[in-house]
């Protein structure tokens, strides 16, 4: 473990305790390569999921997860933010309840799909405050890491697809019409989710701001596409789009957003080079 993990988890716990006491037991969900770290604090009381920044970035979850917790919703549930520190940089949010994401599948869970479709729509159809909303040149200086011209450069063999998807989704945004903002979530997927069998628990809300609902609708769709084989993906995209009620106009905007997708993912992995990331490096690219 980090040293600077380790002091973290420990001062995190120190507060917790002052603001819930008991005998917090803390076990490390993520760290990731940018300094961020998720970290569960058990008790006999119940659990606190932990949030450790390295910068400031979750000051604003803080505000989305206090907004959208009291959101007037049938399905979509958001964890209550407890307590954000700004000098330690934690958020402190309630635990999600349910069955993970990850645990379900198309064949055996359509009417989970079915929620999650519900859910992600009644984020979309939620009253915003209003303020600038994104657009895919955003997307991409904001979610991709390195730069899709950094892969480009790296990967001769490559850099006629990259150069060519990213033409292509510039043509593609500039020919659609004026899509009314939404609150999205931009990083919609299965490990951000829990259903517990009326409800789906939406989790990791660093990135949420306003713009396409196609967005995030394209990203759950890719995530099935490249974790599920072809006719069992299908089955989730079906039920899912049913819950969301999918029309033909934003059906005709998710493949560009899909093609974002999948270089982001590239990108990503490009960047972190955990195990196998050269394998899932090219099945990204393949999809361009």
């Amino acid at each position: 473990m980090r040293p600077q993990l380790a002091a973290a988890i420990e001062a995190g716990s120190a507060l917790l305790a002052r603001l819930r006491p008991a005998a917090w037991v803390a076990s490390v969900l993520s760290d990731s390569e940018d300094g961020r770290s998720t970290v569960r604090y058990s008790s006999a009381a119940g659990a606190v999921i932990a949030k450790f920044y390295p910068d400031q970035v979750g000051r604003t979850a803080f505000a989305a997860h206090q907004r959208l917790a009291d959101a007037d919703c049938q399905v979509l549930r958001v964890p209550r933010a407890l307590h954000y520190d700004e000098q330690l940089r934690v958020l402190l949010l309630e635990s999600a309840r349910g069955v993970a994401g990850t645990d379900l599948d198309p064949r055996r869970h359509a009417a989970a799909f079915e929620r999650i479709g519900r859910a992600l729509r009644e984020l979309h159809t939620l009253q915003h405050e209003g303020g600038e909303k994104k657009r895919l040149s955003d997307h991409l200086q904001e979610l991709v890491r390195p730069a899709p011209q950094v892969l480009a450069a790296a990967l001769p063999a490559w850099s006629a697809a990259i150069e060519r998807t990213l033409a292509e989704i510039s043509i593609q945004e500039a020919a659609w019409p004026q899509v009314p903002a939404a609150l999205l979530h931009r990083d919609f997927h299965c490990r951000q989710l829990f259903d517990d069998g009326a409800h789906i628990s939406v989790i990791d809300w660093d990135l949420c701001a306003l713009g396409d609902p196609a967005f995030d609708v394209a990203y759950f769709m890719a995530y099935l596409k490249t974790h599920f084989d072809g006719r069992v993906a299908q089955q989730g995209i079906d039920a899912f789009s049913s819950g969301y009620g999918v029309d033909q106009p934003l059906r005709s905007r998710v493949p560009v957003y899909e093609q974002f997708n999948y270089l982001r993912r590239a990108c990503r992995r490009f960047r972190i080079r955990d195990q196998g990331w050269e394998g899932e490096l090219a099945r990204m690219l393949d999809l361009l």
